[in-house]
């Protein structure tokens, strides 16, 4: 019985502490759209995330990449803490959205790897201006999510504050009026930390 009870008193401390570091709060978004993210961490806010959208329209600016894909509205811009921040996530809707599940379901895996070196150059060219470079880049593949086909980019590239490098992992998901990009990213060097709260993230999307 004294075993029992010190077991269970072990368990209830466990959680204790667990939940206390590790406490995940729900995010309600426009178009229906929520998520988890640690509680702790920062959301960035209304001004801080025009100015990323100032950053991401010049980049491509300077690249030659230009941008018409219709409005583009960035909901929601999380980073870790401490500073410098090691993990991010960003959710953004565009619409109308640029391709559809249709056009998911009927792409072929030679059509993708295709697409690699070409996502490839795009993302260096708009990455230059800000010092930063595309190390290595899977080639984009169709996955699940949320009971939806989902365009997926996944690459590390450079930190321009640091020597380890970032992994990033955009998922694109076409809905009838809408495009969905969620991209989560983090440094790697401290991927044991970081790789496991970003995958319940993702898990907890719903839209």
């Amino acid at each position: 019985m004294r075993t029992i009870i010190l077991y269970v008193i072990f368990i209830i401390f466990v959680q204790s502490v667990f939940a206390e570091d590790t406490a995940f709060k729900r995010i309600q978004l426009s178009y229906g759209i929520s998520l988890e993210i640690p509680s702790h961490w920062e959301v960035l806010s209304q001004d801080a995330k025009q100015n990323l959208a100032a950053a991401s329209e010049s980049m491509g600016k300077n690249a030659g990449v230009v941008d018409d894909n219709g409005k583009k509205e960035r909901l929601l811009a999380v980073s870790a803490l401490p500073m410098p921040s090691g993990a991010k996530i960003r959710l953004s809707v565009t619409s109308p959205p640029e391709f559809t599940q249709d056009n998911l379901s009927a792409t072929s895996a030679s059509e993708l790897n295709q697409l690699q070196s070409e996502f490839y150059a795009m993302f260096n060219e708009m990455m230059v201006s800000n010092g930063l470079k595309v190390l290595e880049m899977k080639p984009p593949r169709i996955e699940r999510f949320n009971d939806k086909l989902a365009l997926v980019l996944d690459y590390t590239r450079t930190d321009a504050y640091g020597s380890s490098p970032w992994q990033v992992i955009q998922y694109k998901i076409p809905m009838s009026d809408k495009l969905i990009e969620f991209t989560l990213s983090y440094r790697l060097s401290d991927a044991i930390i970081w790789k496991p709260i970003l995958e319940n993230v993702k898990r907890s999307v719903q839209f």
